[in-house]
């Protein structure tokens, strides 16, 4: 579809970009360099110079998605490191991202007023000639290549970052509509965008009500503690914290066990998905260990506040090893891996963890001494069996639900690049 107007086989070595020969009737091609007055990199400023009142510097992250400005989080430097009348924005310049992660390298934002501000290098500041074409259109066009990977495929990509220079952005072709049909497609983008915009926000808000069904499940069976005499103890009194890697120390290396990634544990079922499988010398170093009903618990900011938590079944041999942001319990006698794994499922209980935590921000840490420390209910097995079934009942209406919403969400992030699909074949009506 769109490679009639970005083929796949550019040649990245020159980013000679090869003679495009169909575009709808009354439009053009033409290379960026031809409708943009400005090409503009913005400045380095180490963080370290950043103050609480100064001058936002706006960094890749305030790029975001589908051509809109993110202001939420700012940097600010001092005053005189900024040159005003050089890097403020005016209202209509799209800002695109030329340095970045391999898969966000590309994004472009638009203006919507005019800030005085500075700008990352790894910003580029374009702005057109609006007699040719408006700003929309150059930002929904690179939004577009993005989406498609166009710029993943042509970045220069050294470790741990990927760019886009000036000379390649100048170069690129986009297709580009007299005015006025810009005009009306760009007004039949942005309408369908807010739609799309608002079905994600009651998507959300959908999400957030199915949550809370399982919050008042939770909260109905730990509230009634004291009423029906559980005892309180401690997590370290009925739970092995974080058992030693010792108890396989005689075990063969070539022994295959589970291996879980942090991303294989499931926030939405409370599940480990796909999992892999490695040999034991493979993990025994730098890895936390566990085995059949443990329960895994996120230590790490933000896995643990959303929820990351599992217990770990169908193991290989009974066997696992994982990331170390885990902190692993391990019921004892007369406990329930169940009754523990919906304890702290509670969402109170993950508001407590947090003001524990510790470390720099964006890597902070649950201590494994708040989970030795904190007191959980402990009623007879029987009643724990008998109310971990009531709860199992209610998890799986919750997870049926999320599943639906997720196919939902998924459906929702495709309806972009199929708008813009039809767009830029000159086919939207």
């Amino acid at each position: 579809m769109f490679r009639r107007f970005f083929p796949d086989d550019v040649a990245t070595e020159n980013w000679a970009i090869q003679e495009i020969k169909s575009v709808p009737k009354g439009w053009r091609l033409e290379a960026i360099k031809n409708i943009v007055s400005v090409v503009q990199s913005g400045f380095a400023c180490p963080k370290k110079y950043e103050v609480s009142d100064g001058i936002p510097h706006l960094r890749p992250n305030n790029i975001g998605f589908w051509g809109k400005l993110d202001l939420s989080v700012l940097v600010r430097i001092p005053r005189e490191m900024v040159d005003l009348d050089k890097y403020s924005l005016k209202k209509g310049d799209v800002l695109f991202n030329n340095t970045n992660s391999k898969e966000l390298v590309g994004r472009a934002a638009l203006v919507q007023e005019d800030l005085n501000c500075g700008f990352s290098n790894h910003i580029t500041r374009l702005r057109v000639k609006e007699n040719l074409v408006f700003p929309q259109w150059l930002t929904l066009v690179l939004n577009y290549l993005w989406s498609k990977e166009y710029f993943l495929k042509h970045c220069r990509k050294w470790i741990g970052q990927a760019g886009i220079n000036t000379s390649m952005l100048k170069s690129i072709k986009i297709p580009v509509p007299p005015l006025e049909e810009q005009r009306r497609i760009v007004a039949r983008i942005e309408e369908l965008l807010s739609r799309v915009e608002e079905a994600k926000r009651l998507r959300k808000q959908a999400r957030e009500e199915t949550e809370k069904i399982m919050q008042v499940a939770l909260h109905k069976v730990f509230s009634r503690a004291e009423k029906e005499g559980w005892k309180p103890v401690k997590l370290k009194e009925i739970c092995k914290i974080n058992p030693p890697k010792s108890e396989v120390r005689e075990l063969p290396d070539n022994l295959k066990v589970t291996f879980v990634p942090m991303h294989t544990v499931s926030e939405i079922t409370g599940k480990i998905e796909n999992p892999e499988v490695r040999l034991l010398c493979e993990v025994r170093k730098g890895y936390t260990y566990f085995k059949e009903n443990d329960i895994l618990f996120a230590k790490i900011t933000p896995c643990m506040e959303n929820g990351k938590c599992a217990i770990a079944r169908n193991l290989v041999n009974g066997i696992g090893f994982g990331s170390t942001e885990f902190h692993v319990l391990r019921p004892m006698q007369n406990v329930t891996s169940e009754w523990v794994y919906y304890f702290i499922q509670q969402k109170s209980f993950r508001e407590e963890a947090k003001k524990y935590m510790t470390g720099s921000v964006g890597q902070q840490r649950v201590p494994a001494d708040f989970l030795e420390n904190t007191k959980i209910p402990l009623p007879p097995l029987e009643d724990q069996k008998k109310t971990v079934a009531y709860l199992d009942r209610v998890k799986a209406i919750v997870n049926f639900l999320n599943v639906l919403q997720q196919r939902t969400e998924e459906e929702l992030e495709k309806l972009v690049p199929a708008i813009l699909d039809k767009a830029f074949r000159g086919v939207l009506i």
